[in-house]
Parts: structure tokens; sequence; C-alpha cells
């Protein structure tokens, strides 16, 4: 079988007319004509939302390292595409132009309607030089069709440092290198490669906002002031119950019921305002359900715990791993202390290294990330202060005095966190 395009095909929003099967399957040497995508057409591939039938060729387009079957991969279709739909999240097939088989796929995804995140999926079994190829294609196809026909005010990609074809790309569709997460990848041979977060703003807010702040890639030599101690003595002793980490005065366990209703009851008595964009209205019932939620997940794609006092078993914060990357081994850390008389402390920072110690030490992950508004400064001095390197900086990602603010990106190696942690036993 073959397809023919009839009529003439330009980037990002130009005409390609119909696709016309040749050799089709029934009478032969009779024409039919499919109406396929008329746009997001490029020299070898074209871009389509998700169909059914994509399911019997999940390996060519899935971002999913196991293997599925196309009666379950079927299912999550029908249940996944309309859902991840109503979450602004959508997932388009780069299909090739001569056969229109799947050869790979881009996600959208978008929590506010106006910034939206691009990742690239092209499988291995491609080769590095067609993957190369395709991932370029697509952002040649997928950036401008974002910022100038969807009105996006900002879209960011992420692709491995070593892309170099897909790095050019992002380049010449005028992207700027936002931040950069070190060896975020597992490449073969026990290899690892660096993650490049690039951006593109819409020319109209440039125009009306001025340039941005430029990213700071911080020294990867720095001072760590908070390192994890070497050991914690109370461990000597039995912990309490459901304890996973204990250290020298709290103790992590996992979330249930009443430590979810006592959180968020403690959130609903929030009187500090520069830590976010606003305190948060947030209801004991909805905050429990969203943590059982996650418990559901096999394998989980986020971790939480309670923050407990070793001296009586309150609970005064929440910590966990988010974003789970359990084939590239990578997380990112997430901390909040909501009793508002155990902040400044130490108290979050001895939570965060149990936390970084259960990342590390426990599940063997390689790089752990964080992200904080740029106006939250106490957030980003602990960072810096327990070890995190600045890896960039984030445009416009939210609203803060009326003006659009940044998120600044840091980056933590296992390696390093076991070094001053040795420095500090």
């Amino acid at each position: 079988m073959t397809l023919d395009f009839e009529s003439h095909t330009t980037y990002g929003g130009g005409t390609s007319g119909t696709l016309l099967r040749t050799e089709p399957p029934g009478t032969p040497g009779k024409e039919h004509r499919l109406t396929k995508q008329t746009f997001l057409v490029g020299p070898s591939i074209y871009l389509r939302p998700l169909e059914m039938g994509d399911a019997a060729t999940t390996p060519f387009w899935s971002d999913c390292p196991f293997p599925i079957s196309a009666d379950i991969m079927e299912e999550r279709l029908k249940e996944g595409v309309p859902s991840d739909s109503a979450n602004g999240t959508r997932r388009l097939i780069a299909a090739r132009r001569s056969d229109d088989q799947p050869i790979g796929s881009l996600e959208t995804s978008t929590e506010d309607g106006r910034t939206v995140d691009v990742t690239f999926s092209v499988p291995d079994v491609f080769g590095p030089a067609r993957r190369s190829e395709v991932t370029a294609e697509m952002i040649r196809l997928v950036v401008p069709w974002l910022l100038n026909e969807l009105e996006q005010m900002s879209v960011r990609i992420q692709i491995p440092l070593s892309d170099s074809v897909a790095g050019e790309a992002a380049r010449a569709a005028g992207m700027h290198k936002a931040y950069q997460l070190r060896e975020a990848y597992a490449v073969r041979h026990g290899e690892r490669d660096d993650l490049v977060c690039f951006q593109a703003l819409h020319p109209t807010w440039l125009a009306k906002l001025g340039a941005p702040i430029e990213p700071v890639f911080g020294n990867v030599a720095r001072e760590v002031r908070g390192a994890a101690p070497g050991s914690y003595p109370r461990r000597e002793e039995d912990p309490p119950a459901n304890a996973f980490l204990v250290g020298r005065r709290i103790y992590l366990k996992p979330i249930e019921q009443d430590d979810a209703e006592s959180i968020a009851k403690w959130a609903m008595r929030e009187t500090q305002t520069a830590y976010d964009v606003g305190r948060s209205t947030r209801s004991p019932i909805s905050y429990w359900h969203w943590n059982r939620k996650n418990y559901e997940s096999d394998p989980p794609t986020w971790i939480r715990f309670a923050i407990c006092l070793l001296s009586d078993g309150r609970v005064i914060g929440s910590n966990g791993l988010a974003f789970i990357d359990w084939v590239h081994k990578t997380a990112e850390t997430e901390t909040e202390i909501v009793q508002p008389e155990y902040r400044g402390g130490g108290y979050g920072t001895e939570a965060k290294h149990l936390l970084l110690e259960y990342a590390f030490e426990t599940l063997s992950f390689h790089m752990v990330r964080s992200q904080a508004w740029a106006f939250n400064t106490p957030s980003c001095m602990a960072l810096r202060k327990q070890g995190y390197r600045d890896a960039g900086r984030i445009n416009w990602t939210g609203i803060k005095d009326g003006a659009f603010a940044d998120d600044l990106m840091f980056d933590l190696l296992a390696q390093e966190w076991r070094a001053a942690r040795i420095d500090a036993g």
C-alpha cells in the first residue's frame, strides 16, 4: 500500500490536501480518499490525534518502557484520551507520510491554558540518527503552531543535550535554553546525558513585557551549609509505628486520612502569603482523596510522606517525590511545613534529607530536581543550603503582585548528596 499527497504541504498550518490510498483492500484498481491531517505536515511526517487503530502499533509511538498488548491499549485509550483532554493534555502521533505508519509521538500539557510543555517520544528501535530527525521535524511543526496559532504565551520542550539536531531545530524555532538538568537521562552502556529545556516566548508578549531575566546556571563546586549528618543516633532505638525513616527530631511515615485532614486544616490557618500565589483553600476531603489516589498507582508516580515529630507523633507537614521517572531514575522533590512554629528551625531541612536518603539509597535514584518561585527567597535559599544547584529559570510561569513571575529550577546528584553527607559525618 502506498500513500501520496495531492497538494502542497507547509509547516505549521499550511495545506496538505487529502491522502490518496492507491492500493486499498477490496476491489483492485479502485481509488479511495481518506481524510487525514491537513495541517502540521512536514517533509516526511505529519502530526495527527490518537486513533483507536494506534493500539496496534503502540511500541512505535508510546513512551511506556513496557510491552502492552493491543487490547489493553485500546482500553487505556478509551478511558485515558477523554480524561487527558479534559485535563489539558493531548498526544499527537507522528505518522510517516509515505505509508501512514506511526514512528513517534509528542505530548502537550498545560495547567493554566497559556503555557504549554511538550515532550517527545521516538522509540530506540529507530536508531539515534532517525530519532533525532523525527524529533527535529516534530519541533519544527508543533512549536510555531502552539505559539502563533494557538496563542500560547510560552512553549517549553525537553530534549537530551547530546541531540544536536533537535537542539538546532529548537533554536531555529526561536527557542532559548531555560534550564539544564545534569545526568537526567540514562542512555546505553551505563552512560547518562543531561536534559535541556528550551523555551519559546510569544513575540507580542515579549514586546509588551520586555526581555525576561536570563537563566543562571550554578557552579558544580558550591558550599553545602545544610548537609545531612553521616548518621542518626535515634536509629538505634525502635522506630515509631509505620516510620519509613527516622531523623533526630522527626520521622517520615505514609500519609493516612487523619494526617491529610490535619494538614488541610492547618493550611486553612495559614498567615504567610509570600510563599506562593495565594493561600490554598484546601478541603480535607479532596486533599485526602488526592493522597489516596497516589497510593493506587503501580508503579507510583508520586510518593508522599507525613512529617511527624519524634517527641509526640504530631504531624507538622508533608513531603514527597513527584513526577517519578523509574527508567531514568529521577524525580522532583517537594516539602511543606504547615505549622508555622516549625519553620526556620531546620525541621524542613531535616525532613528533606530524610526524603533524599529514601530517594538515593532506598530507590537508587540518580538525580532529583526542585522548582521554586523566583520571588520565594526562603525556599530558594533553603534548596541551595541543602546542596541543590541552580539549573536555570523558566519565564512567566505565574502571576504575583500583578506581574508575571518566573520559576527557578534546581538539581542535585546522588553522588553530591553522599559526598556532603560523608563530610558532615
